[in-house]
């Protein structure tokens, strides 16, 4: 990526400080823009470190971490009437659950997941911000042999994994992911953590508590976005669209230097379908899907 402009270029600092928050970037681009504006000061700068802090705003609590995800699944999950009673119905029926787990078991980072588990006989599983629990869900389906439990900061997403749950080995529980796994010590074979570690409000505090969660010898799978994008052309000032979005994003350089370390560190690229209605069109994509990292506790 090319480097950031002169601080003195205020417009250019701007444009690469938007392409950061196109990438999901926000803290990132809160510290392109703090450091420019301590090398430069410019009220530009000032307003724009301004609406970066209010779009992060829900990191300044564990409470308003919790409320801000709660608002927003129930938001996204409330649909009209009929469309509700048509998903309750299914749900009732299992239907759901037998199609997600269908879809879910033909998606590359669930294969590799699945491998990962195969591979060290792992019994005892926690999925670390299970969202509706579609992975955990298609993990007890077709390892019955494997206790599955899941953990989710949005009660809404809980009750609906409950719902759609048929599988005596798998639970969910609702709450902070690192307080539920700091009270498990050494309690799981693997932990896995599918598109959360770009969300969660302490990187370090996060992987602390999984590595507690782990059993000597354990593994820890994730999957957080990859995206690599350039600008062809001047693009248009970045807003967010919700009050809980993505915090931070990562590179293959990156994930190697902070976890390449550990033994039996392994990165692999997923590549993702475009979708261009979702970005300006200057915005080109380099490298965009996901990456998925596995490594072990020693």
């Amino acid at each position: 990526m090319a480097p950031v402009p002169d601080p003195a270029d205020v417009p250019g600092v701007l444009q690469r400080v938007w392409l950061e928050l196109y990438r999901d970037n926000f803290a990132g681009a809160l510290a392109m823009v703090e450091r420019a504006r301590e090398a430069h000061p410019d009220p530009r700068y000032d307003a724009q470190a301004d609406k970066i802090r209010g779009w992060l705003a829900h990191l300044t609590s564990p409470e308003a971490y919790a409320r801000a995800y709660q608002q927003y699944y129930a938001d996204v999950r409330r649909p009209g009437w009929l469309k509700r009673l048509d998903r309750e119905l299914r749900t009732w029926l299992g239907r759901r659950t037998r199609r997600m787990v269908a879809r879910v078991s033909r998606q590359e980072e669930y294969r590799l997941l699945e491998r990962e588990v195969i591979a060290m006989g792992a019994r005892r599983v926690m999925d670390a911000g299970c969202g509706e629990g579609r992975v955990a869900l298609t993990l007890g389906a077709r390892h019955p042999e494997v206790e599955v439990e899941g953990v989710e900061v949005a009660a809404v997403n809980v009750a609906l994994a409950r719902k759609l749950n048929r599988y005596r080995n798998v639970r969910f529980e609702q709450g902070l992911l690192e307080e539920v796994l700091r009270r498990r010590p050494g309690a799981f074979d693997l932990v896995y953590s599918f598109a959360v570690l770009e969300h969660v409000r302490d990187l370090d505090d996060t992987l602390d508590a999984v590595l507690t969660a782990l059993r000597p010898g354990g593994r820890f799978c994730f999957s957080v976005p990859m995206n690599e994008f350039r600008a062809d052309g001047p693009l248009p000032e970045f807003v967010a669209d919700h009050a809980a979005g993505h915090v931070r994003v990562f590179t293959a350089a990156e994930l190697g230097e902070r976890f390449g370390g550990h033994p039996g560190f392994a990165l692999t690229r997923i590549p993702g379908r475009w979708r261009p209605e979702h970005y300006p069109p200057q915005i080109v994509p380099v490298e965009f899907g996901s990456y998925f990292v596995a490594f072990s506790r020693p």
